[in-house]
C-alpha cells in the first residue's frame, strides 16, 4: 500500500498545473441549493457518484453549510466508499452538536466505522492526510508562497482534488484569496509608481488576482488591475500593441481608471502611431499634464521651433493654469 506521505505528495501533484483556471469556492461555483436539491433527487433515483459529486460541489459554494456534510456521507456509503463516508460523517457530527440529526448521524458514523474496521480496509487515513495537507497549506501561505511548486495555491487545490470536505474550506479560501490580492495589489502600485517591476512579477500579479477572485474574493477592481499589470508587462517587452490591447481591456472594466486609458494611449504612442497615440490622449485626457508632455515630445517630429513652442504652452500652462494662446 502507498504510504501516507506517498499519498499526500501524489494528490498535491495531481493539482499542479491545472488546464485551465476555474473558481474553487464561493459563489463562482454555482448556487447550492439548486446543487443539494439535484444531488437528493440523484440520490432517491440511486444515482449515488452524480448525487456524490453534487453534494461535493455544493459543499464548495457553501462550506459552512452543515447539511451538505450529511449527504455527502450517505451518499458516500451508499458506494461503499467508507473512508470518505466516515470522513464526511466525522466533520457533520463535529460541526452540529446542537443539530436534530446529530443522534442519527452519529449512530450511522458508528456503522460506518464497523463497516470500514470489519472490511480491513487499507484506504487512505484521510483525517491525517488531511491535517498533513492543511499543516502544509498555512505553513506556505505564512511564508507568502502562493503560487506554484508547494505553494498555498497547490496544496489547497490538492485537498479539493482529494476530496476535502469541510467548513473550514471557506476560511481556507478567503485567507488564500486575501494574501494573493494584497501581494499582486503591491506589484499593481509599484508599476503605478514608476518602479518598472520585471515582466514575471507582473504577470504573477495577474495570475494571483486570478486567484484571489478563484477563491471567492469579490473581484471589485481586480479584473482591470490584472489586465493593467498585463499590459505594463507586454510594454516592457516591446510589445506595444499586445500592451495597448490589454490597457484597453483595463479602461473597459474599470471606465473610471484614468490610469489605463493614459497607458492605452501611451502604448499607441510608443509603438509608433505618434499621432493617434497623442489623437486619443487629447480626446480621453485633455486635461492631464502627461498628455501635454506627450505633445511636446511629439512636436518635434515637427522641427525644433514648433517643439519650442509647445514646450512654451506647456510651461505656461502649468505655471499660471491657462494657454498664452
Amino acid at each position: 500500500m502507498r504510504s501516507d506521505r506517498g499519498l499526500v505528495l501524489a494528490l498535491m501533484l495531481s493539482a499542479a498545473a491545472p488546464a485551465a483556471a476555474e473558481p474553487l469556492v464561493g459563489p463562482a461555483v454555482g448556487n447550492a441549493d439548486l446543487l443539494v436539491a439535484e444531488g437528493t433527487r440523484l440520490y432517491n433515483e440511486k444515482d449515488y457518484p452524480a448525487a456524490r459529486d453534487h453534494f461535493l460541489k455544493a459543499s464548495r459554494v457553501a462550506p459552512a453549510t452543515l447539511p451538505t456534510y450529511l449527504s455527502l456521507a450517505r451518499a458516500y456509503f451508499a458506494l461503499q466508499d467508507l473512508d470518505y463516508s466516515c470522513q464526511a460523517y466525522r466533520v457533520y457530527v463535529k460541526s452540529s452538536p446542537e443539530s436534530p440529526d446529530r443522534a442519527k448521524a452519529q449512530s450511522e458514523l458508528e456503522l460506518c466505522e464497523r463497516q470500514r474496521a470489519e472490511k480491513a480496509s487499507t484506504g487512505p487515513q484521510l483525517a491525517q492526510i488531511y491535517v498533513n495537507m492543511r499543516a502544509t497549506f498555512f505553513d506556505a501561505l505564512d511564508k507568502g508562497e502562493l503560487l506554484g511548486a508547494g505553494s498555498a495555491h497547490e496544496t489547497f487545490q490538492g485537498m479539493l482534488n482529494a476530496a476535502y470536505a469541510a467548513p473550514d474550506v471557506g476560511d481556507m479560501a478567503q485567507k488564500l484569496g486575501k494574501a494573493a490580492e494584497q501581494s499582486a495589489d503591491k506589484v499593481f502600485r509599484a508599476a503605478l509608481s514608476h518602479q518598472k517591476p520585471a515582466p514575471v512579477d507582473l504577470r504573477k500579479a495577474s495570475a494571483l488576482y486570478s486567484l484571489a477572485i478563484d477563491c471567492g474574493v469579490t473581484p471589485g477592481a481586480m479584473t482591470a488591475h490584472a489586465a493593467f499589470v498585463e499590459g505594463v508587462a507586454f510594454l516592457a517587452e516591446g510589445q506595444a500593441a499586445q500592451a495597448e490591447a490589454s490597457f484597453a481591456d483595463a479602461a473597459r472594466k474599470d471606465p473610471a481608471d484614468i490610469e489605463a486609458r493614459f497607458w492605452r494611449g501611451l502604448a499607441k504612442y510608443i509603438g509608433g502611431d505618434k499621432p493617434g497615440g497623442l489623437k486619443a490622449l487629447e480626446a480621453d485626457l485633455p486635461a492631464d499634464p502627461r498628455t501635454g508632455v506627450v505633445r511636446v515630445a511629439a512636436a518635434f517630429d515637427k522641427g525644433a521651433d514648433t517643439a519650442a513652442g509647445e514646450l512654451v504652452k506647456f510651461l505656461f500652462a502649468r505655471r499660471f493654469k491657462g494657454d498664452p494662446r
